[in-house]
Protein backbone atom coordinates (compact mmCIF):
# COMPACT_ATOMS: atom_id res chain seq x y z
CA UNK A 1 0.00 0.00 0.00
CA UNK A 2 1.53 3.27 -1.01
CA UNK A 3 2.83 5.51 2.00
CA UNK A 4 0.45 8.14 0.72
CA UNK A 5 -2.53 6.59 1.34
CA UNK A 6 -4.69 7.29 4.41
CA UNK A 7 -4.17 3.70 5.60
CA UNK A 8 -0.84 3.45 5.58
CA UNK A 9 0.81 2.05 8.72
CA UNK A 10 1.62 4.76 12.05
CA UNK A 11 3.61 2.58 14.72
CA UNK A 12 4.92 -0.89 15.13
CA UNK A 13 5.01 -2.96 17.95
CA UNK A 14 7.24 -6.18 18.76
CA UNK A 15 5.80 -8.98 20.80
CA UNK A 16 8.32 -11.27 22.70
CA UNK A 17 6.54 -14.54 24.71
CA UNK A 18 7.54 -15.05 28.19
CA UNK A 19 7.22 -18.42 30.60
CA UNK A 20 7.52 -15.80 33.40
CA UNK A 21 5.46 -12.73 32.12
CA UNK A 22 5.79 -11.18 35.52
CA UNK A 23 10.06 -10.96 35.33
CA UNK A 24 9.08 -9.50 31.72
CA UNK A 25 6.89 -6.65 32.71
CA UNK A 26 9.55 -6.09 35.85
CA UNK A 27 12.36 -5.75 33.70
CA UNK A 28 10.56 -3.84 30.65
CA UNK A 29 8.26 -1.56 33.35
CA UNK A 30 10.76 -0.94 36.17
CA UNK A 31 14.33 -1.88 35.40
CA UNK A 32 13.76 0.09 31.29
CA UNK A 33 11.55 2.52 32.82
CA UNK A 34 9.23 2.10 29.37
CA UNK A 35 5.66 3.22 30.26
CA UNK A 36 2.80 0.63 30.13
CA UNK A 37 0.65 2.08 27.84
CA UNK A 38 -1.79 -0.98 27.48
CA UNK A 39 -2.59 -3.80 29.95
CA UNK A 40 -4.90 -6.79 28.16
CA UNK A 41 -3.61 -9.36 30.87
CA UNK A 42 -1.86 -12.44 29.37
CA UNK A 43 -0.25 -9.45 27.10
CA UNK A 44 1.23 -5.95 27.85
CA UNK A 45 2.52 -3.11 25.95
CA UNK A 46 5.38 -1.00 26.52
CA UNK A 47 6.41 2.07 25.04
CA UNK A 48 9.70 2.48 23.61
CA UNK A 49 9.27 5.99 22.21
CA UNK A 50 7.12 7.80 20.28
CA UNK A 51 5.20 5.33 17.90
CA UNK A 52 7.68 2.27 18.81
CA UNK A 53 6.20 -0.52 21.21
CA UNK A 54 7.28 -3.98 22.91
CA UNK A 55 4.64 -6.06 23.83
CA UNK A 56 5.46 -8.97 26.21
CA UNK A 57 2.83 -12.29 26.08
CA UNK A 58 2.17 -15.21 28.11
CA UNK A 59 3.45 -18.14 26.74
CA UNK A 60 1.14 -19.91 24.85
CA UNK A 61 -1.45 -17.44 24.52
CA UNK A 62 -2.53 -15.28 21.73
CA UNK A 63 -1.14 -16.00 18.49
CA UNK A 64 2.38 -16.49 18.98
CA UNK A 65 3.83 -20.01 18.74
CA UNK A 66 7.51 -19.72 18.34
CA UNK A 67 9.09 -20.85 21.32
CA UNK A 68 10.28 -18.26 24.08
CA UNK A 69 13.54 -16.55 23.56
CA UNK A 70 13.84 -17.62 19.70
CA UNK A 71 15.49 -16.01 17.15
CA UNK A 72 14.34 -12.09 18.23
CA UNK A 73 16.61 -8.76 19.13
CA UNK A 74 14.66 -6.11 20.22
CA UNK A 75 17.13 -2.46 19.76
CA UNK A 76 16.18 0.76 22.01
CA UNK A 77 17.91 3.30 20.49
CA UNK A 78 19.07 6.63 22.04
CA UNK A 79 20.60 9.76 21.40
CA UNK A 80 23.96 9.31 21.96
CA UNK A 81 27.03 7.38 22.46
CA UNK A 82 27.44 8.57 26.12
CA UNK A 83 23.68 7.70 26.43
CA UNK A 84 24.58 3.84 25.45
CA UNK A 85 27.37 3.98 28.08
CA UNK A 86 24.84 5.62 31.00
CA UNK A 87 22.47 2.79 30.43
CA UNK A 88 25.31 0.14 30.78
CA UNK A 89 26.51 1.75 33.79
CA UNK A 90 22.52 1.34 35.22
CA UNK A 91 22.38 -1.99 33.91
CA UNK A 92 25.65 -3.47 35.09
CA UNK A 93 24.76 -2.04 38.71
CA UNK A 94 21.74 -4.33 38.97
CA UNK A 95 22.85 -8.02 39.84
CA UNK A 96 19.59 -9.84 37.68
CA UNK A 97 21.28 -8.12 34.55
CA UNK A 98 23.15 -10.52 32.08
CA UNK A 99 25.11 -8.22 29.93
CA UNK A 100 26.95 -9.91 27.01
CA UNK A 101 29.68 -7.11 26.87
CA UNK A 102 30.97 -3.70 26.89
CA UNK A 103 29.71 -1.20 24.99
CA UNK A 104 31.73 -0.46 21.49
CA UNK A 105 31.54 -0.09 17.88
CA UNK A 106 29.71 -2.44 15.45
CA UNK A 107 32.17 -3.26 12.66
CA UNK A 108 30.99 -2.24 9.26
CA UNK A 109 28.37 -0.37 10.35
CA UNK A 110 27.63 3.11 12.19
CA UNK A 111 25.86 1.83 15.34
CA UNK A 112 27.79 2.16 18.93
CA UNK A 113 26.18 -0.75 21.59
CA UNK A 114 25.97 -3.90 23.86
CA UNK A 115 24.01 -6.65 24.26
CA UNK A 116 21.86 -7.77 27.49
CA UNK A 117 19.75 -10.95 28.05
CA UNK A 118 16.12 -10.07 28.97
CA UNK A 119 13.93 -12.17 31.62
CA UNK A 120 12.95 -14.63 28.70
CA UNK A 121 16.12 -15.18 27.10
CA UNK A 122 15.80 -12.71 24.43
CA UNK A 123 18.76 -10.20 23.16
CA UNK A 124 18.30 -6.63 23.77
CA UNK A 125 20.35 -4.33 21.98
CA UNK A 126 21.10 -0.29 23.49
CA UNK A 127 22.29 1.47 20.62
CA UNK A 128 23.03 5.16 18.65
CA UNK A 129 23.40 5.63 15.59
CA UNK A 130 27.42 7.00 14.88
CA UNK A 131 26.85 9.12 11.29
CA UNK A 132 24.53 11.91 11.35
CA UNK A 133 22.90 10.72 7.97
CA UNK A 134 21.72 7.75 9.72
CA UNK A 135 20.56 9.57 12.78
CA UNK A 136 18.57 11.83 10.79
CA UNK A 137 16.97 8.65 8.29
CA UNK A 138 15.59 7.50 11.89
CA UNK A 139 14.14 10.27 13.27
CA UNK A 140 12.56 11.30 10.18
CA UNK A 141 8.82 11.58 10.48
CA UNK A 142 8.25 10.82 6.46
Amino acid sequence: MPRSMTNSPYASIMFLTYEALDAAVRFYGETLGLPLIEDQGWAKVFRIGGTAYVGVVEARRGLLEHPVGSGALLSIVVDTLEAVDSWHAYLRSNDDIELLGEPSPVPGIPVYSFFLLDPGGYRVEIQAFTDEPTVQRFQSSS
